[in-house]
């Protein structure tokens, strides 16, 4: 029978996002988490403790928004990470190959051996775009890790309809051929705004096979929102919609609605 993972990104960015993700957490409605590892939060006794408790933890290559391992830089978001990787800037280029790898040292560096990481996926998706994707993909292998996200979403009705969502679609269709057990995404068209029938809509429309449902809970707070002010993201909108009877009501219905 197919089945749904439910993957929260972005632990270890800020408490208020850790809080929403434990609240889902422990009420069983989140299995798996993806950390930054240069967050400001990120405590790898817990992440060792949430291994040891059966939560799926795996690396969310941190390039954007965040001060890199390596070198301090922080790149502001996806775009102007693509513009600086679109010329044939080799140092560039070489700078990202160096700090994927430092984000996985940092792993081993701190006790969370990466051949137990149970996936890999980056922030705003950009593991997805050339000169990215290739060292992930390599280090991933070199690990053993068994999953790599592909940000694809597997119908029309789930993509983000804009030119972000239809680029992202593209790009990622082209890298399934590279990850043959991937998992098909959805909860990406509405990131931070994902309401309990929002999910359900999606859920409902989701083909029979196994899929990951990407979701982002958390608490607002005015520290949170100062933080990441630009993102404008309802996150406790977000948790109280995982935590929703209306929620439970469509993940018993897209289980038994699953052919055997």
């Amino acid at each position: 029978m197919p089945s749904l993972l439910i993957n929260a990104d972005d632990f270890g960015l800020h408490a208020d996002i850790d809080r929403g993700i434990f609240d889902c957490i422990e009420a069983g409605r989140v299995q798996s988490i993806s950390f930054s590892p240069n967050g400001q939060t990120v405590d790898w006794n817990r992440l060792r403790e949430l291994q040891r408790s059966g939560v799926l933890v795996g690396l969310h290559v941190t390039l954007v928004g965040e001060p890199w391992l390596s070198d301090g830089r922080i790149v502001p978001g996806w775009k102007d990470l693509v513009r600086s990787l679109i010329v044939p800037n080799t140092t560039m280029r070489q700078a990202v190959v160096n700090e994927i790898q430092k984000q996985f040292q940092c792993c081993a560096d701190n006790g969370l051996d990466p051949r137990l990481l149970s996936h890999v996926d980056s922030h705003q998706h950009v593991h997805a775009f050339n000169h990215i994707w290739q060292p992930v993909l390599a280090a991933a292998r070199s690990f053993a890790i068994p999953r790599v996200r592909v940000p694809w979403c597997p119908t029309f009705h789930a993509m983000k309809k804009n030119v972000g969502g239809f680029a992202l679609q593209w790009i990622a269709g082209g890298r399934r051929r590279d990850v043959p057990n991937f998992l098909p995404c959805l909860g990406l068209a509405h990131a931070g705004h994902n309401t309990a029938a929002i999910f359900a809509d999606e859920l409902s429309h989701a083909p029979p096979r196994d899929i990951e449902l990407v979701v982002h809970p958390g608490v607002n707070t005015p520290a949170l929102e100062s933080r990441y002010a630009d993102w404008h993201f309802d996150w406790t909108g977000e948790r109280d919609a995982l935590l929703s009877d209306q929620f439970a009501a469509a993940l018993a219905h897209f289980q038994t609605s699953q052919p055997v």
